[in-house]
């Protein structure tokens, strides 16, 4: 990140709040990152609420909970003032539930935080898909309720096989 950050020559002198760095929930290394004194934004890929359903989607889940990651979050968060970006990939009838946003909502709630939802980009052969729109728009609904700042990510690529997610599962 300093070679990112640091002024021409030793570095590309890319300001710092234009960089986000982007995890699982590596906790050690977000604590870590707390400590660099860089003011980049953190996101944080959680996909699921509840360890139940992360420890299936996120598998270092089974290292460090959805409680933990979150903690260590917030800490970054004190020390930076930085709101840090929750990144959630929306899964038909895996994760988009109206309950599941209600717990979504719990861990968020009045925390320096914004919320990007992603709608799942078809790929051949997967078993997971994206969302009903109905259902995008409830869980988007239920956050927006319970003052919990979301956006739903825009989907660019799709109709080519070229969004996030396709290009890997794309055979030469």
């Amino acid at each position: 990140m300093r070679r990112i950050t640091d002024p021409q020559p030793s570095g590309l002198g890319i300001g710092a709040r234009g960089v986000t760095v982007s995890t699982v929930g590596l906790v050690p290394r977000i604590r870590q990152l707390a400590g660099e004194g860089l003011p980049v934004t953190l996101a944080v890929s959680l996909h699921a609420p509840d360890d139940a359903l992360r420890d299936t989607l996120v598998p270092v889940n089974t290292r460090w909970k959805v409680a933990d990651v979150l903690d260590a979050a917030w800490e970054y968060a004190d020390v930076t003032r930085r709101r840090v970006s929750i990144e959630y990939a929306l899964i038909k009838d895996v994760n988009d539930q109206a309950f599941r946003a209600e717990l979504l909502a719990d861990l968020l709630e009045g925390r320096l935080v914004h919320v990007n939802l992603i709608p799942l980009n078809p790929t051949p052969g997967s078993k997971w898909t994206a969302s009903r729109p109905e259902d995008e728009r409830a869980f988007v609904r239920i956050l927006e309720r319970r003052g919990v700042p979301v956006t739903v990510r825009d989907t660019r690529g799709r109709e080519i096989d070229g969004a996030c997610g396709q290009l890997a599962a794309a055979t030469p």
